[in-house]
């Protein structure tokens, strides 16, 4: 049994939430245009985390579409079957495995995904076992998120995490910078030129590069008066989430009195957040986001 992802690295409502609002039902046709996808496809999704973009493409096709979903997190799979069983959604599978040793035959499906996966694990392996499950003309498609691209709005009024608040999350997570090395987070960082270049050389074909901005705007008129409750909401839960990760790896971190101080100025600032949409004030804390899409087909 493997959780050392939703237990040290990301938590399963942290993952689920952000990979919500990055695969918006209104953005449906943009992604299954850039990925190539259609209905009575057999797709995998290559780590799949907790199964949120696996639910997404079983609404988006029809049921004659085959979704499975891999990931080596035990506690997201558990997770994904659960949701997607609740939901019942009846063309997905979920299955434990590795990335680089994926439990699928040769030539069995029409088209992998993957989504901010491929600068964990060594790239070309990670083709190169993409390439042998599919049949031929099948498309492989790589997703990862540009930091470097990233935009983050600073308003007079943005409510910022106050210099204690940060003050003890640096406290609770103080002794676990090595975690991340320890389990390869970033370690194979796709070069933007070597990666299009990389699929050339492991022999695929009509090799494509594609972007999407994903803007995440509380106050954009498109959400309604429920959903940006719902967008602060979530974001408050991430953040309690993270504090229930970092104390169990470092339980010791901060004292009962300090734990008590850290959820009472996050729930401060986020009853700030909500405050503002209750009177109809926008402050436009928003950020963009941009997703690479580089892509190749199978001969």
């Amino acid at each position: 049994m493997n959780t050392i992802w939703s237990e040290n690295i990301q938590g399963i409502l942290n993952l689920d939430l952000s990979r919500e609002m990055r695969f918006r039902d209104d953005r449906k046709e943009l992604f299954l245009n850039l990925l190539g996808l259609k209905e009575g496809m057999t797709i995998v999704d290559i780590g799949c985390g907790p199964g949120t973009i696996t639910r997404k493409l079983s609404k988006w096709l029809d049921q004659k579409s085959q979704i499975i979903g891999i990931d080596r997190d035990s506690n997201f799979i558990n997770y994904a079957k659960e949701k997607a069983a609740i939901q019942g959604l009846n063309n997905i599978c979920y299955y434990e495995g590795d990335a680089l040793k994926l439990p699928l035959e040769n030539n069995s499906v029409d088209s992998c995904i993957s989504h901010t996966v491929i600068e964990h694990v060594p790239n070309r392996e990670f083709l190169l076992e993409q390439k042998r499950i599919c049949r031929s003309n099948g498309r492989v498609n790589v997703m990862y998120a540009r930091p470097d691209k990233y935009i983050k709005t600073e308003t007079d009024i943005s409510l910022k995490q106050c210099e204690r608040e940060k003050e003890l999350l640096d406290k609770l997570f103080k002794g676990t910078e090595d975690i991340d090395k320890k389990n390869n987070i970033g370690k194979y960082w796709p070069d933007p030129v070597g990666l299009p270049k990389l699929f050339e050389e492991t022999g695929f074909k009509n090799v494509q590069v594609d972007a999407i901005a994903v803007p995440i705007a509380i106050d954009d008129s498109r959400n309604c008066y429920d959903e940006k409750l719902a967008m602060v909401e979530a974001e408050r839960q991430q953040m309690f989430e993270v504090i229930e990760m970092g104390l169990r790896i470092n339980n010791n971190g901060l004292t009962d009195k300090e734990l008590i101080e850290l959820r009472q100025l996050i729930d401060i600032r986020f009853d700030k957040r909500i405050s503002f949409i209750k009177e109809g004030i926008s402050i436009w804390d928003y950020s963009i986001l941009l997703m690479q899409i580089v892509s190749g087909m199978v001969e």
